[in-house]
């Protein structure tokens, strides 16, 4: 038996117990890419099994738990660290906004006198030059709402033209 085939079987063999792994790990693997780590470590497991260690099954469900909590670390490592840059450059822009405004008097008149809601939507549309989708995701509310503050924020405007 060639050494394709017999891995074809144990993979086969060994389905349901990467499957069980996953699940008893509470992973949502809606991409499979948990079950393609199984599968990598199956076939580590596969490669480096020494019979003298213990029973290859006891080995292969060692090999592919422990492969899967490694990749829950990695990931939950890499999405902080993904979240950290977003938070810093969220911050960065934040003060990066002051050196687009001109005349700060007025934009702070402009500021104190609209809802934080109605100021995003003035700073990301007028200073940043967002549109409404980029707006949406960089705030996470749906399109409708930044329409929404727009709209307001256009009427409040409107009201201080008229008083300035």
């Amino acid at each position: 038996m060639l050494t394709d085939e017999k891995f074809e079987r144990i993979v086969k063999d060994s389905e349901r117990l990467i499957h069980y792994h996953i699940h008893k790990l509470h992973i949502i693997d809606h991409n499979g890419d948990f079950y393609a780590e199984g599968l990598f470590a199956l076939w580590k497991a596969y490669r480096t099994y020494d019979a003298e260690a213990g029973t290859f099954t006891s080995y292969i469900n060692w090999k592919i738990r422990n492969a899967l909590i490694d990749k829950i670390r990695k990931d939950s490592k890499q999405q902080a660290h993904e979240e950290e840059i977003m938070e810093r450059m969220m911050t960065e822009e934040m003060y990066q906004w002051e050196d687009h405004i001109t005349d700060e008097l007025l934009w702070n008149q402009v500021r104190e006198s609209l809802t934080n809601n109605q100021w995003k939507w003035v700073y990301h549309t007028m200073i940043m030059d967002r549109s409404v989708v980029q707006i949406a995701h960089i705030e996470k509310v749906t399109t409708d709402a930044v329409k929404n503050w727009g709209r307001h924020a256009r009427k409040r405007l409107q009201g201080l033209g008229e008083i300035l």
